[in-house]
């Protein structure tokens, strides 16, 4: 479900880098909006498809002057091993004790939202396309989208009703492309 948000301040939170460092969400769309995308836990089969996803489009985001960032709820080392896994070039940031999805409002989900037999099919197809993993961390987090402008204010998200849904790119870029690259002088 897409929502358009005008001057919701984005949280004030530290993300954790591969290196275990704290980053400051705000150092991360200072010079230019931000796509933050919350994934479910480490072994979802469609989080891991959808990041495949984000890098297949990742030359198109920066086109639009966005940046990409994936929040796993994970330790800074599965942050680290999950990139390199997946080839991404993209950073990604690990939120072990989900604070920052919680600060988010990242919706949890039901049974039937993450494991409904009306999920089987796209499961399957998301296994064929990116395999499967261990599933690690809470197993009812849904995932989450964000697109932070360069001021830090959310001004469109994405929640999804089940585990298998994702914002269309195209859905993500129409937004992007309503946002100044510049903050407001």
């Amino acid at each position: 479900m897409t929502h358009y948000a005008s001057s919701i301040p984005a949280p004030q939170v530290n993300l954790i880098a591969e290196d275990g460092q704290q980053v400051p969400l705000a150092h991360l769309y200072a010079q230019r909006p931000l796509l933050l995308q919350f994934s479910r836990h480490l072994g979802c089969v469609f989080c891991v498809d959808h990041a495949k996803q984000l890098l297949k489009h990742y030359e198109t985001f920066a086109k639009h002057n966005l940046g990409v960032a994936l929040v796993i709820m994970g330790k800074a080392d599965e942050a680290k091993k999950f990139r390199e896994a997946l080839k991404l070039t993209f950073p990604v940031y690990a939120d072990p004790d989900q604070s920052v999805y919680q600060a988010f409002e990242v919706p949890r989900g039901n049974v039937w939202q993450v494991a409904g037999p009306h999920l089987w099919w796209e499961g399957l197809q998301a296994l064929k396309r990116s395999g499967i993993g261990r599933p690690r961390g809470d197993l009812m987090q849904l995932s989450g989208t964000y697109l932070i402008d360069t001021n830090g204010q959310i001004v469109w998200n994405y929640r999804p009703s089940s585990s298998a849904e994702f914002p269309n790119v195209d859905e993500i870029l129409v937004a992007a492309d309503t946002l100044s690259p510049i903050a407001d002088a």
